[in-house]
């Protein structure tokens, strides 16, 4: 049998042990010292000189006078003098002047870390996916000087940086940055189903409002881009290719949820066929006053056709500027464009294609901003009724091959305006040139319409 414990070296009392008591006193003082241990400081490296029996301290490094060579030891004044305990690894001792609690490390005596926990759970249980759970009224991140950040940060640009709103544990809003850098607010009713209600793009800071009831208001022009065969209708639209909108319908109906703030907002249209399986009604202009421009391929008109089974573009609000497209349908009596009611239609660089009609304005403008080509057959290529005003602007217009009208080239009826003046023509076509009645005004400046039949001034009608 050894003569000390193996953990803590107090002496045993030995067989045929005289003094016995002196061997069992030393054990319960080393004893006294070490159990529940709570020291004065850990932070001093020269005794006290004010020390009563029974203080205990941890020497700090580079100990002095009666604790030099005793650093990291457990000083206790016993007897009115200092003993010293060699600690071993994992003691822990409180200390009651910092009100903190401190380890040996083996070496040193260490502070308490919260580092590189599994995980921690204030009023509640953590979990290996929560690994930090506060279950209380309410949490306080305070400043310590003079502000406060709260980071939440991601791996990659596809992952999820966001925080989320619960009833019942069940999500109803998020926001941050999901699957993207764009900043995004979305809400959900059940938790399953969720609703974008505003999108902020990381690059251009411009803002998407998913649903109606707010608007962004711009501060610049904006382009939106349309592309048949790589964009998708789930796409913001900003940029062309397989960013871009699939549908004209799509970007004219984002493009009228903005207020424009005075600017101007372009619809680009990539070269491809726009199949419309029913008319683009145009029925409301920009809010704030910009111009909406519908706009293709200027240098080459045909390489984007816009085509219906009937009318396939209708306007009756405001100012719209269409160029840059080919127009034709499949029907025998629609035309391929209509304007009404208030709306203003400007056309440049267009290309009309076979149609039942071309063109039909009734109580509306039309205007050209630029040359125009018709290469198709029509019933007509412009109808004017109900007090309707065509303003040609000296642009001229092609024709390519010889294409029929069946009714007439220009109808002008009902107190109706067609200003021609200055415009010329180049190429033929058949059918009559021109049929004006009820009050309607032709003014051809002396130009030539298309056909090869005699226009046709009936009562109330004049051309000049």
């Amino acid at each position: 049998m050894t003569d000390t414990s193996p953990i803590l070296a107090m002496p045993y009392i030995q067989p045929s042990q005289a003094q016995k008591h002196v061997t069992h006193n030393e054990a319960l003082s080393l004893l006294d010292v070490i159990v529940q241990l709570a020291v004065l400081s850990a932070d001093q490296s020269v005794p006290p000189t004010t020390a009563v029996e029974g203080d205990r301290y941890l020497v700090a490094p580079n100990g002095q006078a009666a604790w030099a060579g005793q650093d990291g030891k457990i000083a206790a004044f016993v007897d009115a003098g200092w003993h010293f305990t060699l600690p071993l690894a994992g003691w822990v001792a409180q200390v009651l002047d910092t009100g903190s609690e401190v380890k040996f490390d083996g070496a040193a005596w260490i502070g308490k870390t919260l580092s590189n926990l599994p995980g921690l759970g204030i009023g509640a249980s953590f979990d290996s996916y929560n690994r930090l759970v506060v279950s209380s009224d309410a949490v306080l991140l305070n400043h310590a000087g003079g502000g406060h950040q709260l980071k939440i940060n991601k791996d990659q640009k596809e992952d999820t940086a966001s925080l989320v709103f619960q009833t019942g544990y069940g999500g109803r809003a998020e926001m941050g940055i999901a699957g993207s850098d764009d900043f995004a607010l979305k809400v959900s009713a059940d938790g399953s189903n969720w609703v974008e209600a505003l999108r902020v793009d990381a690059a251009t800071g411009r803002i998407h409002a998913g649903v109606g009831g707010w608007r962004e208001m711009l501060i610049a022009p904006r382009s939106y881009f349309v592309d048949p065969a790589m964009g998708f209708d789930g796409n913001a639209g900003m940029s062309a290719g397989v960013d871009a909108f699939a549908t004209i319908a799509k970007a004219i109906e984002v493009a009228l949820l903005v207020d424009s703030a005075g600017h101007d907002i372009t619809v680009h249209l990539a070269d491809g066929t726009y199949g419309l399986p029913q008319t683009l009604a145009i029925t409301r202009g920009l809010s704030g006053g910009g111009q909406l421009v519908v706009q293709g391929n200027m240098a080459a008109p045909g390489m984007v056709v816009i085509e219906a089974l009937e009318c396939a573009i209708e306007v009756s609000e405001r100012s719209i500027i269409l160029r840059g497209v080919t127009l034709q349908n499949a029907s025998a009596t629609s035309p391929a464009v209509s304007v009404k009611g208030q709306g203003h239609l400007m056309l440049d660089h267009v290309i009309f294609g076979t149609a039942g009609g071309h063109l039909e304005v009734d109580n509306a403008c039309l205007s050209l901003e630029g040359p125009c080509e018709i290469a198709g057959d029509a019933g007509f290529h412009l109808s004017l009724s109900g007090g309707a005003l065509f303003d040609s602007n000296g642009h001229p217009v092609s024709l390519t091959g010889i294409p029929d009208f069946l009714d007439a080239f220009c109808i002008c009826a009902e107190a109706s305006v067609a200003r021609l003046s200055g415009q010329s023509f180049v190429g033929a076509a058949t059918g009559k040139q021109f049929d004006v009645s009820s009050n309607g005004v032709i003014n051809s400046g002396g130009a030539v319409l298309p056909g090869d039949l005699a226009g046709t001034a009936q009562t109330g009608g004049l051309h000049i």
